[in-house]
């Protein structure tokens, strides 16, 4: 379900970035894909059966986010400079892109908190 969810969220990032080809699409882009890398880091906690305290569990997230968010400036960057398109809006694109892949991490690790942490009646 969680990698259903990341790729459908990737689609529909996808999707609207093309449909509103401006700073507001790009940032829903980017957003979206922080979403996606947040709910691809809880299909692995859930696969692999980690198990961390919420704080340890926020700083794992914003790692990983980050991670996939420079990899992906990276791929941006190399694909400019092979000439394959330009990627860059302006000056603050990547900055924007960080900020937007965090956004997005964030509100869904908000959203998906109640389903990791329930506590289970066990009796």
């Amino acid at each position: 379900m969680y990698l259903l969810g990341a790729f459908l969220l990737g689609i529909i990032g996808s999707i609207v970035s093309q449909i509103y080809p401006s700073t507001a699409g790009n940032f829903f882009l980017h957003a979206s894909g922080g979403a996606s890398a947040t709910l691809l880091y809880i299909y692995f906690l859930k696969t692999l059966k980690l198990e961390f305290n919420w704080r340890l569990n926020l700083v794992i997230l914003f790692a990983f986010v980050c991670m996939l968010g420079v990899l992906n400036e990276l791929a941006e960057y190399l694909f400019e400079l092979l000439g394959m398109g330009i990627f860059s809006l302006d000056t603050h694109d990547t900055w924007r892109d960080f900020v937007a892949n965090t956004t997005g991490a964030l509100l869904t690790w908000a959203i998906c908190l109640p389903v990791l942490f329930k506590k289970t009646n066990k009796r």
